[in-house]
């Protein structure tokens, strides 16, 4: 089956897969407490056994407040297995919802731009993998292997009950392609082989809680100033050792104070104050590594501050979400740059994902992931007015159909 009755009939269907999308972001997914997966997953199954994709579906989680499914579409056998990877859990709205132009939970176009919570990541590449399948089965396109969609909880939180918990029971699938959002300024700017770990942190400084109006008669130490200084430095002296990463010389990032606490209430001296960091971490680093660097900076700023009273600790569930990577020369590569030249004229750039994704708990099992190739920008994900252009999720699902039917074949 050629390319050209592939897109012809991915062509007949466009109003229906941007109508999926539309369904999917209508459905709240957030992560609890906000929402959950459970109402997403039943809308995917039945849509799934109305598009006669339901070959094999299975709900897997570790409980069934947070469902994971899994659709395989067998093919005739002696191929190889490739399964298509995407989460199905938002962040939450947050303290941005008076800055959204539209309503979240409702997609809205608009001059070809899709706005919507979960457009760009990942609801739009998870559609367009639905209907590259579809496209796929109706054009009676073989495929020697089997052809599996992962449809996956928890991303958002740390993928410990999403992506963590299911990958072991993923069996059967030679390779992983997951559609995170692969650009940043613009749609499709990178074909991205590694994904950037995820190490979540927290600085705790302790003080002396008392009332307030004594602190010019006794002595006292305020923890929330305490912290200031040390949420100010943390960035310019924690030495964490890292070698760069060949596809653009990439490092670590570190955002301290993506959370802070502290204090009691008018009148009260801050007895306790806390900030939380996020690392984003490179192939080659390690906990432990991160570990000691951490408590050579802290040994550091106690022997200048005698009054410092200071400790750490690791997120539990983001204490360490590990990197990973994939070899360039893998044969969904290759499948994935062929299939990007033919519809986009050009193979994006190999290059390195910024963020964190669920590539890991599957690579580190031996299944080899590419971490991210799909439509959006990240630029625009975990904010107000998430979009993604209409236009990539056709151009998604024409590709994804493309590297299905070379790597399957």
């Amino acid at each position: 089956m050629s390319h050209e009755q592939i897109d012809a009939y991915l062509a007949q269907r466009e109003d229906d897969l941007i109508a999926l999308v539309q369904d999917m972001v209508a459905i709240n997914s957030q992560i609890p407490p906000h929402g959950d997966e459970r109402e997403i997953v039943k809308f995917l199954q039945e849509t799934l056994t109305r598009l006669g994709l339901a070959d094999e579906l299975t709900v897997i989680g570790p409980s069934e407040d947070r469902p994971s499914l899994i659709a395989r579409i067998r093919g005739t056998g002696g191929g190889k297995n490739l399964m298509l990877n995407g989460h199905i859990d938002t962040k939450p709205i947050g303290e941005a919802r008076e800055q959204w132009r539209t309503e979240p939970l409702e997609a809205t176009t608009i001059n070809g731009t899709m706005f919507g919570l979960g457009t760009t990541d990942m609801k739009a590449a998870v559609a367009a993998m639905i209907y590259a399948a579809y496209a796929l089965k109706e054009t009676g396109t073989p495929l020697s292997g089997d052809l599996v969609i992962g449809m996956i909880a928890d991303e958002e939180a740390g993928a410990q009950l999403g992506a963590k918990f299911v990958a072991p029971h993923v069996t059967g699938v030679d390779a992983i392609l997951i559609g995170e959002p692969s650009g940043w300024d613009h749609d499709w700017q990178g074909i991205h082989l590694v994904s950037r770990g995820v190490c979540g942190f927290r600085i705790i400084v302790h003080g002396t809680q008392m009332h307030s109006s004594l602190s010019d008669r006794m002595p006292s130490v305020n923890a929330s100033l305490k912290l200031a200084d040390l949420m100010t430095r943390i960035g310019a002296e924690l030495d964490v050792p890292f070698t760069p990463h060949p596809l653009g010389q990439v490092g670590p990032t570190l955002n301290a104070g993506v959370m802070i606490s502290g204090g009691t209430f008018f009148g009260v001296v801050p007895g306790r104050a806390e900030f939380a960091c996020d690392l984003r971490t490179v192939p080659g680093q390690t906990k432990d590594e991160v570990a000691v660097g951490i408590e050579a900076w802290l040994d550091a700023c106690r022997a200048a501050d005698p009054e410092l009273q200071v400790e750490y600790s690791f997120e539990p569930g983001l204490d360490w979400v590990p990197w990973s990577e994939l070899d360039a020369e893998h044969p969904l590569v290759t499948a994935t740059q062929a299939a990007s030249k033919d519809v986009l004229g050009e193979a994006p750039p190999l290059g390195v994902f910024p963020g964190g994704t669920d590539a890991p708990w599957y690579s580190q099992i031996g299944i080899p992931t590419l971490p991210s190739f799909g439509p959006g920008v990240l630029t625009c994900a975990h904010g107000p007015n998430e979009f993604v252009s209409v236009e990539s999720i056709h151009q998604a699902a024409r590709m994804y159909a493309r590297i299905a039917a070379d790597f399957c074949r």
